[in-house]
């Protein structure tokens, strides 16, 4: 057996998954009544990645994989969902040498359409001012989703989200010239930017993409998991805490 790939595989497998039980169990101070195996089958991290690759991966990648460590046969056609909403996923979205690559619009129809060239053309032509400006702008949009991982620095840098925020209007950079922003837009073509990267943003653009304050009838073949009844209310938030790093972990009580 020890020689057969499939039997050691799943050998490996059991050994995570026993260790991530054990790390569960100190975390939230034992095994809940349900058992072992509801504590793993309610846990991102140990069923995200399996939603991810079994949904997902089709189209993005994560990390350049399909969540569990594999590459799929066909390029991505979509966005690399590692990091979403943080200001360094943004950050590179908003990189003229990048925008255009397989990490963001490259296999997309996205890849000519306008958020590409304003990257591409506008950005590229920013002053040292106007970047130093789009840092805070940066800061303030990934701040709307209150990632885990990163609330703590932005409570530290409160004074400089509030600076981006009023640059997302402004007449440089002004996101709302096709965003909504809050209470700000002059137009409605691009995803809302309030709550970008929130929870509840990332289950509404899972359940239907295709809603305005989405893609629309811009959408680009992202299937609308919940109207179409893919995955479960359930299934949607295991991928969204993983994705966005809200899980529990061992040095801590709770997320």
């Amino acid at each position: 057996d020890s020689a057969d790939p499939e039997f050691v595989a799943a050998q490996a497998e059991a050994e995570v998954l026993a260790e991530r039980s054990s790390e569960l169990a100190a975390a939230l101070s034992g095994i809940p009544v349900e058992g072992g195996l509801a504590m793993l089958r309610a846990d991102p991290l140990t069923q995200g990645p399996r939603i991810f690759e079994a949904n997902c991966s089709q189209c993005h990648r994560f990390e350049g994989h399909d969540g569990l460590g594999g590459q799929p046969a066909d390029p991505p056609s979509a966005s690399d969902l590692a990091g979403f909403g943080t200001r360094a996923w943004l950050a590179g979205l908003l990189d003229p040498e990048r925008v255009a690559t397989d990490e963001y619009f490259g296999g997309t129809e996205h890849v000519n359409g306008r958020m590409s060239r304003f990257v591409q053309r506008g950005v590229a032509r920013f002053s040292p001012e106007v970047r130093s400006d789009l840092a805070k702008v940066i800061m303030a949009v990934s701040a709307e989703g209150s990632l885990p991982a990163q609330v703590e620095q932005d409570a530290v840098q409160q004074a400089e989200i509030e600076e981006g925020r009023a640059l997302i209007s402004g007449e440089e950079i002004n996101c709302t010239r096709c965003h909504t922003f809050r209470d700000q837009t002059e137009g409605d073509v691009g995803p809302v930017l309030t709550g970008w990267g929130s929870r509840d943003w990332m289950l509404g653009m899972l359940h239907d993409p295709t809603e305005e304050r989405f893609y629309g009838a811009d959408n680009d073949r992202m299937p609308s998991f919940g109207a179409e009844k893919i995955l479960t209310e359930d299934e949607m938030g295991l991928v969204v805490d993983w994705l966005r790093g809200d899980w529990v972990r061992q040095d801590s009580q709770g997320h």
